[in-house]
């Protein structure tokens, strides 16, 4: 089974995942849809074969919790978000965290300013990091 987690109100889920999860109900959820925070998942272990989060990670309250989840629920999975030059160039007001990719293992940084430089939808700049883990993989949070 296969799981996309953060598909997000008023954003497309992937299509070919056996269950979406997100902490917003969206207006038309996709089938079956699982209302709960990434950090507190309502899953078995290692229910899922793989775990997609696209740009989801960088909203969360807590990114120690959340990895933990992941980690518990999927045996691999990837993880898309914004790399560290595109939130400071295009950074949002609801994104919490910088996140890095330090020789193999995710780094979040808590943003201090809540937005900076120009609204993505000024530039139509899409930048994206996939980050693909199997069988787990290593965090630090510094605040």
């Amino acid at each position: 089974m296969r799981i996309d987690v953060g598909c997000g109100g008023g954003r497309r889920p992937a299509k070919g995942y056996d269950v979406y999860c997100d902490k917003f109900r969206p207006e038309n959820p996709p089938d079956p849809f699982v209302c709960c925070p990434m950090e507190a998942m309502l899953f078995d272990d290692k229910q899922f074969e793989f775990a997609r989060c696209h740009h989801v990670i960088e909203h969360v309250d807590d990114p120690d919790r959340a990895c933990r989840e992941l980690c518990r629920i999927a045996e691999a999975g990837i993880l898309s978000f914004p790399p560290p030059q595109a939130e400071i160039m295009f950074g949002r007001k609801d994104h919490n965290w910088f996140v890095f990719v330090d020789r193999g293992r995710l780094l979040f940084v808590r943003k201090r300013n809540p937005s900076y430089g120009v609204p993505r939808a000024v530039t139509r700049c899409e930048l994206n990091v996939d980050f693909h883990w199997k069988g787990g993989f290593e965090w630090q949070v510094v605040l």
